[in-house]
């Protein structure tokens, strides 16, 4: 009787370990709630010359997003980002002060955040376990995955469970080999980085294209079955063809561009007659 129970026991134990790895698969980014040493990424994130040094003993900001514990010898001694503590104080100010809002002098564009970004986050391109949120004014905030099991999902806008290797994308600035090149960012081929000496630089390819990493372009990608005109360079598009995007047997989308017959031109999603001037 006795094994019985242990039995029924554990797998009621093993159903509920199964349902929270079903229901945690997926989660919604905050930023870092636990307490963690700054790190160098500051020093993409934001103006190096803003970092601070110890002047004396005490507590006071040792960068735009962090506080610095310093001793009498004016060494740092420990370090946390205001992050950490408050999700909505992640800046610092005046004496160690963590607040919600940013100095004038630390307002500089971050490298990690592409000039179309809208109040959106973005990968580190060297950790899939970070991502930074981008604000209006390019302006950037590092926040970290719960735990290591998990990478940052830049089309879901979230954490997401690894389930293998592959699912943590990296591309790794540092190396000498990698610089003074353009990489897709593979897991959302929108988005693409350009490693310079200094570090990574982010750019975002516009809406329904690809970074195409041989010819160093965006191109239009076909995302689902349809008709889309093709852009003329001036905000419109031509009237002469368009792009055709059918299915294929394997489930993704092949992409054809086509002419309009003559008599025709392109509208909306389909050639048309073009419509009559009406009477002066």
């Amino acid at each position: 009787m006795g094994a019985i129970v242990w039995i029924l026991g554990l797998c009621c134990a093993l159903s509920v370990v199964l349902q929270t790895v079903g229901a945690d698969e997926h989660l919604p980014i905050v930023l870092r709630m636990q307490r963690t040493v700054a790190s160098d990424i500051n020093n993409v994130l934001n103006n190096p010359s803003i970092s601070e040094q110890c002047k004396t003993r005490g507590i006071t900001c040792g960068s735009c997003s962090s506080v610095m514990i310093c001793s009498h010898e004016k060494q740092t001694v420990g370090s946390y980002e205001c992050s950490s503590i408050d999700a909505q104080r992640p800046y610092c100010t005046g004496n160690g002060v963590c607040t919600n809002s940013m100095e004038e002098k630390c307002k500089t564009p971050s490298e990690l955040c592409p000039p179309e970004s809208t109040g959106s986050y973005y990968p580190v391109p060297g950790n899939c376990s970070e991502s930074v949120y981008c604000a209006k004014d390019n302006t950037a905030v590092k926040t970290s995955a719960p735990s290591s099991s998990y990478y940052f999902n830049s089309i879901k806008q979230s954490w997401t469970l690894r389930k293998t290797a592959a699912d943590c994308f990296q591309i790794n600035c540092l190396s000498a080999t990698m610089q003074n090149k353009f990489y897709v960012y593979k897991p959302n081929p929108q988005l693409y980085v350009y490693c310079a000496t200094f570090g990574p630089m982010t750019f975002k390819c516009g809406a329904n294209e690809e970074f195409n990493e041989s010819k160093r372009a965006c191109e239009f990608a076909c995302k689902k079955e349809g008709n889309v005109g093709i852009p003329d360079g001036n905000g419109g598009f031509l009237k002469d063809r368009y792009y055709s995007c059918l299915a294929t047997a394997s489930g993704s989308f092949q992409l054809f561009e086509l002419n309009c017959p003559v008599g025709l031109i392109f509208i909306d999603d389909d050639c048309k007659l073009a419509p009559l001037s009406p009477p002066s």
